[in-house]
C-alpha cells in the first residue's frame, strides 16, 4: 500500500497549528482522531498538548511530516 498524507488542525486555548502525518490506513487515522481527547486530557499547556497529540498519532502508525 502507498502512504498518504493526512492533515489535522490542533488547537489548545489560543494556540492553533495544522499538522501533517504520513500513513496508509484511513480507519486508523479516524480512530486516532476520534480518541485524541483521551490522550491529551492531562495537558497543561500547548507544548504538552502538541507532544502528547503527536505521540498519540505515532502510536497509531503515523509519522509526523515536518513542513
Amino acid at each position: 500500500m502507498r502512504n498518504k498524507e493526512y492533515i489535522i488542525n490542533f488547537k489548545f486555548g489560543n494556540w492553533r497549528n495544522q499538522i501533517w502525518f504520513n500513513g496508509v490506513d484511513d480507519s486508523a487515522f479516524e480512530n486516532a482522531r476520534n480518541t485524541l481527547d483521551n490522550a491529551v486530557v492531562d495537558c497543561k499547556n500547548s507544548s504538552d498538548f502538541f507532544l502528547a497529540a503527536v505521540k498519540h498519532f505515532e502510536s497509531h502508525g503515523f509519522e509526523r511530516v515536518k513542513r
